[in-house]
Order: C-alpha cells, then sequence, then structure tokens
C-alpha cells in the first residue's frame, strides 16, 4: 500500500472513531447525580440504563419528546397521577403510539425506569 494512500485511511479512521465516540455521548441519558450523602440511589442507575435503551429513540435522551411523548414536564402526573398508572402504560402500551413492554422488561426495570424519570428527568 503506498505510504500516502495508507496515511489517508488511517486518518480517516481516526477521524470516524473520533466522531462516533462523540456523538454517543450528544444523546446519552443524563447521569444520576449522588444525593447530599455522595450516595447514588442503585434503582436510578438500572432506570437510566433501561431509559437509554428502550425508551430515549422516541422519547429523547432527556425526555424532551420527539415520536413519544414529552416525559421531562409536569404534563406526566397529569396523564399518570400515580406509579400504577404509569406502570401500566408501560406493560401494556397505549393505543398505536406506544408499545408494551412487557415481554422487554420486568416489573423491577419497569419502576426502575418510573423512578428515572421521575427523579432525574423531571
Amino acid at each position: 500500500m503506498p505510504r500516502i494512500t495508507f496515511f489517508l485511511v488511517r486518518s480517516i479512521s481516526v477521524l470516524v472513531l473520533l466522531g462516533g465516540s462523540i456523538s454517543c455521548g450528544v444523546n446519552a441519558p443524563p447521569e444520576v447525580k449522588p444525593d447530599e450523602n455522595g450516595s447514588v440511589n442503585p434503582e436510578l442507575i438500572v432506570g437510566r440504563e433501561v431509559w437509554g435503551i428502550h425508551c430515549s429513540s422516541c422519547h429523547g435522551a432527556s425526555g424532551q419528546g420527539g415520536r413519544g411523548k414529552k416525559l421531562n414536564s409536569g404534563d406526566l402526573f397529569t396523564d399518570y397521577p400515580d406509579q400504577t398508572s404509569l406502570v401500566s402504560v408501560i406493560q401494556n402500551g397505549k393505543g398505536q403510539g406506544m408499545p408494551a413492554f412487557s415481554s422487554k422488561l420486568t416489573v423491577v426495570e419497569t419502576k426502575a425506569v418510573i423512578s428515572y424519570i421521575l427523579g432525574v428527568l423531571n
């Protein structure tokens, strides 16, 4: 391989890798912050992981909405006033827009993502 071609391929590879790692951080869900004692609730960590895998593609990394409903505002409490109603809509889906996650998420994971939505995104 000629020296110029090798240099060009290597440079492009580095740029692609850098671009990919930068773009991954842009759409990452908000971090879980430690409480006043410096502890982090493990349920929120699980919720963040579930959010990133199953929810953020429709609802946005920060819950700002998109194809799915905006979840980072007080409107969530108007539509779903308690945890039972949130568990139901996540597990069973709603209409054409919100798919059911009962086959993908356990009840523990569902409650963890609800804690993340309520504790971190709102």
